[in-house]
């Protein structure tokens, strides 16, 4: 992101907290301007991982499939390391300890997860259902599949077509870039008018979140780039924040692929090849943010309730996290759907899912941050960059 868009994002994003602040209903009428740039940026999304990783695969050899099984590897070993961090922390800070709510029934749906489920919800129902960035998974199964078949057969004249439109593709999405201030100011300005009354209720419950992500993202994200890329963590910061501005308006890692590509390739410097494999796949699979999210959700919802917290538990929590984890692309409604299920499959009762849902979008802002954090480390590990 250029620096000059990103400063005047970083405006935008202020003046629209201070605009839905104080005008409320005015933030509700201008909101329609940050939807419809999610929409239109989630609509050139399986385009975008579709000829990134075509092309990343019909153009490398064996040093592909390797890059593809270090990567897995890494967002595992990622993923385990700050849910376990998480968990620690929680149980330091333990903000069910006292905590008070009227306890409700959960009126929403839960998902229909096994193995079964998790295959089917990896295939998209429709055409349409790609575009709207619900089945990432399946974009870069095919993706890939057909770059290696090209490779193979040596198709050249279609693939160069493809690669080129990689290219054009992306020269639409720097133009694009231009409206991301306005539209972060739309997104911010109505998150703040919406929001603020979730904030104060639910204050011990966020802030056990943000410090869990802070200390994920310095031991988890920074310090390793630090030590095995040579990159210092004021450089990681002024570099990386641009994208934070994009993960805290949109809570959308989807909707903030295009811009996580460019910030790899242009900013970092990364190979290309590497940045079209890595980050959607990561987008997909790879969620520390979920990982924070799932570890506080199961520990303080099992202390709220009394349910004793046995390694046997936890164990189903972590291996619960990493299922729906594969399967959220298939689940609509997002993460409190997906929270609704993760406390089913835990035995765990379903009624702070309501207050939850109340308080959901500010825990989204870090969730989501974290989870495209998480990818762009995980790109500067595998390329082994130092200074």
């Amino acid at each position: 992101m250029k620096k000059g868009v990103s400063l005047l994002t970083l405006i935008c994003l202020i003046a629209g907290f201070l605009f839905g602040s104080l005008f409320p209903e005015a933030a509700g009428k201008i909101s329609f301007l940050g939807d419809l740039y999610i929409t239109i940026l989630k609509f050139m999304i399986a385009p975008v991982i579709f000829t990134s990783i075509f092309s990343s695969a019909y153009l490398s050899k064996d040093h592909g499939d390797h890059l593809v099984r270090r990567a897995v590897l890494l967002f595992i070993v990622t993923f385990l390391s700050s849910f376990l961090l998480s968990s620690l922390v929680t149980l330091i800070l333990d903000p069910s300890s006292g905590f008070r709510f009227e306890d409700s029934s959960w009126n929403g749906s839960t998902a229909s997860i096994g193995i079964t489920g998790i295959f089917l919800n990896l295939f998209p129902k429709d055409l349409l259902s790609i575009f709207q960035g619900k089945y990432l998974f399946f974009v870069i199964i095919l993706s890939f599949g057909l770059g290696k078949v090209f490779q193979v057969l040596k198709l050249e004249k279609v693939s160069s077509y493809l690669i080129k439109g990689r290219d054009l593709i992306m020269k639409v999405l720097s133009g694009f870039m231009v409206v991301t201030p306005l539209a972060v100011f739309a997104l911010m300005a109505n998150t703040a008018a919406s929001y603020q009354g979730a904030l104060f209720m639910g204050l011990r419950y966020i802030l056990s979140a943000y410090i869990s992500g802070l200390l994920v993202l310095i031991v988890i994200m920074i310090l390793p780039v630090t030590l095995f890329c040579g990159i210092s963590p004021l450089e990681y910061i002024r570099k990386v924040y641009k994208i934070w501005l994009l993960t805290i308006s949109t809570c959308s890692s989807a909707a903030t692929l295009p811009h996580t590509l460019r910030l790899c390739k242009e900013d970092l410097g990364l190979d290309e090849r590497l940045c079209d494999s890595v980050i959607p796949l990561g987008c997909t699979i790879h969620m520390c943010g979920g990982a924070v999210s799932f570890s506080l959700l199961g520990i303080f919802c099992a202390k709220l309730y009394g349910v004793e917290i046995t390694f046997s538990l936890y164990l189903m929590m972590v291996l619960s996290s990493l299922i729906l984890i594969m399967s959220a692309p298939g689940i609509p409604n997002g993460g409190v759907v997906i929270g609704a299920t993760y406390l089913e499959m835990l035995g765990i009762p379903l009624g702070f899912i309501g207050f939850y849902s109340g308080i959901y979008k500010i825990l989204d802002m870090l969730y989501t941050s974290l989870n495209v954090t998480g990818d762009i480390s995980a790109a500067l590990l595998l390329s082994g960059r130092r200074k």
